[in-house]
């Protein structure tokens, strides 16, 4: 084993949360925006979308399982999993701009230029994130400091989110004073795609991989069968796995299912950027107290806490759907238990490569990502699917403006998706938090691995 610095310096931290910066200029866009512009400015229906995004996702999921090979196959002097950031940051910006720059054609040839362009941007985004994910694995053992990484990971990527959802519609707005409002939509993107391309490269200039290429080499001797029954045979690869599908869930009705509930439900196209700041800010401030949380409680509590909070938050929802009031004090607590979540969860699988390790005697890194991709885009790919078809089936008519009347059956089928099946995750989400003991396993398995 790597000789490694007790701590991280604060540089070094801040360039590898300039990544997830980088990567949530795109997910925080395809949490809130991408179903709404293609279905109410590009004006393709829901359930065309959804299936779209269905089928990408799948795709995708089988793209994400080669990166996976692929990290662990590279040799560069630059690392890895580094190297990528350099090789992908300007494809990335490109392809941000292409999907929001779906041109006026007709319906049949929109649709094959968004399947295309979608396809391209899950593409480059796996090439570039999963690589990212795996770095901090390959920058320190140390399972503190692993959490103060996914810390400022997720405090870098919350701010990029507040910036994304808040700006995005009063910048469209502003540039549609000069060009039509598609257009609009092209150049805020243009502009969003070039900042992340410089983000990624502030994250690959300011990060180091020191854990050494020896201990890498052993999971090349493994065929792709042996590495995949290694990995589904990783008891908290397994737990992790659960807990990041219902934190997906859970984003898609904070994020994408907001849009909708402000517009069929509140009528009030401004209340989209206060709901999503009224959760992103005490988000971001949650941060700041996770590291001595985590160091009080542990990861696997902090996950629980965030849950309870949660659950709890949905629950006083029930009762007041329609009142700001309510909707926005819930958004700040929401917000606070999201922190917790997001705040260790990919610690919690940087953890299962060590447990793996010492489980299997075998050390494995990017298909321990990849796979963890691979489930979380079918999870996300169905579960956007699925709202595609509900939206359909409730007759919900995306024609329709902010202040017109959507159909009763599509404004019920919005209130369960926003306020009760993130219900229903968190708890499952705590009854799996209830059976997981790897924390209290970590110091003995680093011990017996040195």
């Amino acid at each position: 084993m790597n000789t490694l610095p007790e701590k991280l310096r604060f540089k070094e931290k801040a360039a590898y949360g300039c990544g997830d910066a980088a990567s949530n200029v795109v997910w925080a866009s395809m949490g809130a925006f991408i179903m709404f512009y293609y279905t109410d400015v590009v004006h393709v229906s829901a359930v065309t979308i959804g299936s779209i995004m269905l089928v990408s996702k799948i795709i995708n999921a089988f793209v994400g399982l080669a990166v996976g090979w692929l990290i662990d196959a590279t040799e560069s002097k630059h690392g890895k999993a580094r190297v990528w950031l350099l090789r992908m940051a300007i494809p990335f910006a490109i392809a941000t701009f292409a999907v929001f720059a779906v041109p006026e054609m007709a319906e049949k040839y929109k649709v094959i230029y968004i399947f295309v362009t979608y396809n391209a941007l899950l593409s480059v985004y796996s090439l570039i994130n999963l690589p990212y994910g795996t770095l901090s694995a390959l920058m320190t053992q140390d399972a503190y400091q692993r959490t103060l990484l996914n810390i400022y990971r997720q405090l870098f990527a919350q701010i990029v989110c507040l910036v994304i959802t808040a700006c995005t519609l009063p910048m469209v707005d502003a540039f549609s004073d000069v060009c039509d409002p598609k257009t609009a939509w092209s150049i805020t993107y243009g502009i969003f795609g070039i900042v992340a391309g410089i983000l990624f490269l502030l994250c690959y200039a300011g990060t180091t991989e020191r854990i050494s290429k020896k201990k890498a080499e052993n999971a090349k001797r493994l065929s792709a069968w042996k590495t995949f029954l290694t990995v589904v045979t990783n008891r908290y690869w397994v737990y992790n796995i659960l807990l990041n599908l219902g934190i997906n869930v859970y984003y898609i009705a904070l994020s994408t299912v907001n849009t909708y509930y402000c517009k069929a439900v509140l009528h009030k196209q401004s209340m989209v950027s206060i709901m999503n700041s009224a959760y992103i800010i005490p988000c971001i401030a949650g941060m700041f107290f996770l590291p001595s949380l985590t160091k009080r409680v542990g990861k696997r509590y902090t996950a629980m806490i965030g849950w309870i909070i949660i659950l709890l938050s949905n629950v006083l929802l029930l009762f007041g759907q329609e009142d700001m009031l309510v909707l926005i004090a819930t958004s700040v607590t929401r917000g606070l238990g999201y922190s917790c979540l997001v705040g260790v969860s990919y610690a919690m699988l940087a953890d299962c490569i060590e447990y793996g390790e010492w489980k299997s005697k075998v050390r494995i890194e990017g298909p321990i990502f990849s796979m963890h991709a691979f489930v979380g885009t079918m999870g996300s790919g169905i579960v956007t699917w699925v709202i595609g078809l509900i939206l359909s089936k409730s007759a919900y008519n995306n024609e329709l403006g902010f202040l017109d009347t959507q159909p009763e059956s599509a404004v019920m089928a919005i209130k369960m998706l926003f306020i009760v099946m993130p219900i229903v995750v968190a708890v499952l989400d705590i009854i799996l938090m209830a059976v997981y003991k790897l924390d209290k396993l970590y110091p003995t398995i680093i011990k017996d691995l040195e």
